[in-house]
């Protein structure tokens, strides 16, 4: 595997994830589980032929300094993988549970996907061109999404003071935005590895 090689196999991952995280993001904003499901499936196939072909290369034995870079991006594309998979089965969780949140707190959710969708754009569009403000809007993206989170954190404590949120909703609602945080934060620490 040469530079470019790498590149394009990294392009085409976070591409592929990106169509599952449409999937995601759609199926928890329409309640739609099996949309849902469609999502984190096709998420973990994208993870599992990666872990094969890292496994293949590592069998290999021999390995060039690309081999070995792509080796050193697997755990921090664990990272991903996990913080997305955590958001998946905070999701599910709220779905299992006919737990249903304020239009205000839907809108709140969607402007996260929507900055979320955009940074995993940018940081696959980072992997091909290596443009610096790519990689700057990527920490920027983070920052922007680590701000709404606290935001609607505090928001959100005002609504449940005042009886318009439910206890239960009030903990699946905070644990989601904190699974937003934790990707965000994944991401950059990957685009600053690339």
């Amino acid at each position: 595997m040469d530079d470019k090689d790498l590149a394009q196999r990294l392009y085409n991952m976070l591409d592929e994830a990106l169509k599952s995280f449409e999937f995601i993001s759609e199926g928890f904003l329409v309640q739609n589980k099996d949309m849902l499901e469609k999502g984190e499936s096709q998420f973990i196939d994208i993870l599992s032929k990666n872990l094969e072909f890292a496994e293949g290369i590592v069998r290999e034995g021999k390995k060039n300094e690309v081999d070995e870079k792509f080796l050193t991006l697997i755990i921090p594309l664990q990272e991903i993988a996990l913080a997305v998979r955590n958001l998946i089965s905070k999701e599910k969780a709220i779905l299992e549970r006919n737990v249903i949140f304020s239009m205000k707190a839907v809108m709140e959710i969607t402007e996260l996907f929507n900055a979320m969708k955009k940074q995993f754009i940018d940081t696959k569009d980072y992997i091909l061109t290596k443009n610096p403000a790519l990689k700057e809007s990527i920490a920027n993206t983070k920052e922007k999404i680590i701000k709404m989170v606290d935001e609607y954190a505090s928001m959100h404590q005002e609504r449940l003071i005042t009886g318009f949120f439910g206890v239960k909703a009030s903990y699946l609602y905070l644990s989601l935005l904190g699974s937003f945080k934790t990707v965000a934060k994944e991401l950059v620490d990957f685009s600053q590895m690339v």
